[in-house]
């Protein structure tokens, strides 16, 4: 594998090449995307704009982009063989889909389904509105997962968290409490929101064990779908209890039908494959190469890449005593999603400045009300959050550096 320089990188994304004079550092909203994945939707919409499971040519390979990117989606999880993946518009979507599915599995009031609150409200409200009752895991500052453990019971059913907070930016450690669940609770499952962490470093549901990982494609360079991934007894699970919301022709045994409901945005389907071409470029993979072993190699790099990013921000944050930064104060356990509160200014008025300066990135709660509830934190102004990927240079982080500098 060739090391890629940053900049034959960062030449591969439009965006950034129109507007060199900007900062971008939204990421965690949404990412941007390379000519790639622009050129997959553009392709499919010229040469393959019909519908699927006609039989002819220009529907085969209609049909072919949808089943390649379902692939491809379970290469990125490490789901190939254990499980399957079912595409939808967001994260929120799919979310909402698997908890109306659990609704004919938590049948009694004494059922318990543990939530987070570090949690974007995708992974939370939802599994408010089933019959069971909620249990919180309440995390103030550090994650400690005896705080976890000794909520676990005979009731658990559903333990759903977050991988990493969208806010604090702390890597959750998900092994370790799939690990923690299914030896205490066996009946219970456990569904991991991996959106925030996507981005940054490789998904591994054979390693980790859990039983359901969704994120957004749209956070990894893609086109905005989301991706969730279930093992087989999981779905199985569910398709016992009721068959999924689709047409009730539907075979059970073809879980992604089940669960999408009418038809996929088949030209993401395309973007997606766009992602895959991403990753060819960046580790210039081989022919031969195994598309799993290119997705290890393209997210090192990005690893790589961003590590000196965090350490950078997070340095020149902790010399300013009016800052508090939300979440770990290294780059150990925790992604370059980087946020802070100010005790002398608000946050908007921090992220106005930025702006003025051309450093695109936002203020607020991010979704994630009950947390900066929790912390303490105004809700109407919420955090500054910085959020960095691979793409974006130290010469960035120190450019916006200079401009924190002028009114922290």
């Amino acid at each position: 594998m060739s090391i890629i320089e940053q900049d034959e990188l960062r030449a591969q994304f439009p965006f950034l090449c129109k507007y060199p004079d900007w900062v971008f550092l939204e990421n965690a909203g949404g990412s941007q995307v390379p000519s790639s994945v622009i050129d997959s939707v553009s392709k499919y919409y010229s040469e393959s704009y019909v519908q699927i499971g006609a039989g002819y040519y220009q529907s085969n390979e209609s049909t072919n982009i949808r089943t390649s990117a379902h692939d491809f989606c379970r290469e990125m999880v490490n789901g190939s063989g254990i499980g399957e993946v079912v595409l939808g518009s967001s994260t929120t979507q799919l979310i909402h889909t698997l908890a109306h599915a659990f609704d004919k599995l938590i049948t009694n009031a004494d059922d318990e389904i543990i939530l987070t609150n570090l949690a974007h409200e995708a992974n939370y409200g939802v599994w408010t509105k089933l019959r069971g009752k909620v249990v919180e895991w309440k995390v103030h500052e550090a994650v400690n997962l005896d705080d976890l453990s000794v909520l676990l019971s005979e009731h658990t059913r559903i333990v759903a968290i977050t991988h990493v907070s969208n806010v604090a930016g702390e890597i959750l450690d998900v092994k370790a409490i799939a690990t923690l669940v299914h030896a205490r609770c066996p009946q219970a499952r456990v569904v991991v929101d991996g959106v925030a962490y996507a981005p940054h470093q490789v998904i591994d549901v054979c390693e980790w064990n859990v039983d359901f990982y969704v994120f957004s494609l749209y956070k990894v360079y893609g086109p905005h779908l989301a991706a969730l991934y279930g093992s087989n007894a999981a779905w199985q699970e569910l398709i016992q209890a009721s068959a999924g919301p689709n047409h009730f022709f539907v075979s059970q045994s073809d879980i992604s039908y089940q669960y999408e409901i009418g038809c996929l945005d088949y030209e993401a389907c395309a973007g997606i494959l766009g992602i895959k071409s991403y990753f060819e470029r960046v580790t210039n993979a081989p022919n031969d190469q195994s598309v799993r072993k290119t997705i290890e190699q393209a997210y090192k790099i990005f690893a790589d890449f961003e590590r000196p990013l965090t350490d950078r921000l997070i340095q020149y944050l902790l010399t300013k005593r009016d800052i508090t930064i939300i979440g770990p104060q290294s780059n150990m356990h925790r992604l370059p999603t980087i946020s802070f509160v100010s005790s002398r200014l608000s946050s908007s008025d921090i992220v106005k400045h930025l702006h003025a300066h051309k450093i695109a990135c936002r203020n607020g709660h991010m979704y994630s009300y009950r947390l900066i509830t929790a912390l303490g934190i105004d809700i109407s102004d919420g955090v500054v959050r910085l959020s960095a990927v691979h793409y974006n240079t130290i010469a960035e982080i120190d450019r916006c550096i200079q401009v924190l500098d002028t009114i922290l």
